[in-house]
């Protein structure tokens, strides 16, 4: 885990928090905290590291190599019921998600079999795809799944190489704008805003730095409202994202961020579901969530 870190002989000591994401919209909110930080005289300050792949990131989350991540949910309950020791303390961001295919009309015409990208197995995209499958009344084994770096999805829809895929933004507006990818369906208009990504503690960092923690969640709280100025939203991603403006400012429009308390009663649904498709047995709320930083920020 992160150590403090002096800014100075005469400055007192910050305590350096890392915090994990991949380049997507979900992790944004993080983007305009460390802004939030940077602004500020505080007792602690962000470090974001930026990985290509979820197993990536978990492993360093897991492993104590990062403080905490912006990660899929369903791959930090996932590892909490293997013994990780991390906390879920609010939601990263809300909606945001995409099924994009070759065409707009679903399911193909003249077409039985699919083959679907999604990020990790352990995903809402995974569970996306799983009730759009049984909306369509298409059988379990016509639908197979390649788990792919969000990155590579537009193209990989482009060549051929699948036939849609579920992710996180920027990677839908994207492949529109590219004409690399049609709109199936917003993840809204299948799981009304299914919790995807959360910001995930670990527990040593919880508990020996609770003050830095308190002062980075006030932050992370203020951060997630003003992500709701969709202007404010597009100029903290032009930073940090090698998209442009256009791409990004309809990612802002798909994705929304405000009060990103989790709540017992959409977790509850959401382990219902992951129960419901056999991928594991969650964790439960008062096990993994700990919602008391967010409450009192």
């Amino acid at each position: 885990m992160a150590s403090c870190d002096s800014e100075g002989p005469h400055k007192s000591k910050k305590q350096t928090i890392k915090i994990g994401y991949l380049p997507v919209t979900h992790a944004a909110n993080l983007m305009m905290t460390k802004q939030l930080n940077e602004a500020r005289d505080s007792n602690y300050r962000v470090e974001l590291v930026k990985f290509n792949n979820w197993p990536d990131l978990m492993d360093a989350l897991n492993s104590g190599k990062i403080d905490g991540a912006s990660t899929l949910i369903e791959l930090a309950m996932k590892s909490k019921t293997k013994g990780s020791n991390i906390k879920a303390v609010a939601l990263s961001h809300h909606e945001g998600n995409v099924i994009m295919g070759k065409d707009d009309t679903f399911p193909y015409p003249n077409q039985s079999s699919y083959n679907f990208a999604i990020p990790h197995t352990y995903s809402t995209h995974y569970l996306l795809i799983e009730k759009l499958r049984q909306e369509h009344h298409i059988a379990k084994d016509d639908v197979s799944y390649r788990e792919m770096a969000p990155g590579e999805m537009p193209a990989a829809l482009n060549e051929g190489r699948i036939d849609g895929y579920s992710v996180a933004e920027p990677f839908g507006a994207l492949a529109t704008k590219l004409k690399r990818g049609h709109l199936i369906n917003h993840g809204h208009d299948v799981m009304p805003d299914a919790y995807c990504c959360a910001l995930v503690l670990r527990e040593d960092l919880i508990n020996q730095h609770s003050s830095s923690v308190k002062s980075f969640m006030k932050d992370y709280k203020q951060a997630g409202f003003e992500m709701n100025d969709k202007d404010k939203s597009v100029a903290i991603m032009k930073k940090h994202f090698k998209q442009d403006e256009a791409v990004l400012r309809q990612s802002a429009e798909w994705t929304s961020y405000g009060d990103l308390t989790i709540r017992k009663q959409k977790y509850q649904s959401l382990s219902d579901e992951i129960r419901k498709q056999d991928l594991f047995n969650p964790p439960s709320f008062e096990h993994f969530i700990d919602t008391s930083f967010y409450k009192e920020a």
